[in-house]
């Protein structure tokens, strides 16, 4: 169970913070409830019970796993899969797994694929590019506060590591 003021990863919100723990009742029902809001955006509530087991919610990354997973995007991601519709559906339900690690390997292959295209004066299709910009928002500022740094520090750093294996 989270506590009132820990930073948690919900979903496709990225990095919140738990603002209260409270009990609601619903239908005569009273359970426990995370009231939250996303870092990048404090106007916006979030109301979810703490048995919610159909959301994914997990303790924010250390620095030593921010630093491995920052070293491990010199090592190749996940196979390229030619089928746009199949490569999205496989791409999206490994991210939510919340395995930061599988979910490093997507975004490896994605920004490779990225690059790979720019060097060749093309453009990563839009759904990979959405897809990319998505956990790259999530995975980046985790990994940016775990380390105390910024994003922008963190993209820096993949990107040199991605780059050194094109």
């Amino acid at each position: 169970m989270f506590h009132e003021g820990d930073l948690i990863i919900y979903s496709v919100h990225g990095v919140c913070r738990i603002d209260e723990v409270c009990v609601k009742s619903l239908a005569g029902v009273s359970k426990s409830y995370y009231e939250l809001h996303p870092l990048s955006n404090e106007t916006l509530k979030i109301s979810t019970p703490v048995d919610n087991a159909s959301v994914l919610m997990q303790k924010l990354m250390g620095p030593e796993e921010a630093k491995t997973l920052i070293d491990s995007f010199q090592a190749p991601g996940i196979p390229w899969i030619d089928n746009n519709n199949e490569r999205h559906h496989r791409y999206s339900a490994i991210v939510k797994t919340g395995d930061r690690k599988e979910i490093r390997k997507v975004v490896s292959t994605l920004m490779r694929k990225k690059q790979w295209a720019e060097l060749n004066h093309k453009k990563l299709g839009n759904q990979d590019n959405q897809l990319l910009l998505g956990i790259q928002n999530i995975l980046f500022n985790e990994m940016a506060i775990a380390l105390n740094i910024t994003y922008e520090d963190v993209m820096s750093e993949v990107q040199e590591k991605v780059a050194l294996n094109l």
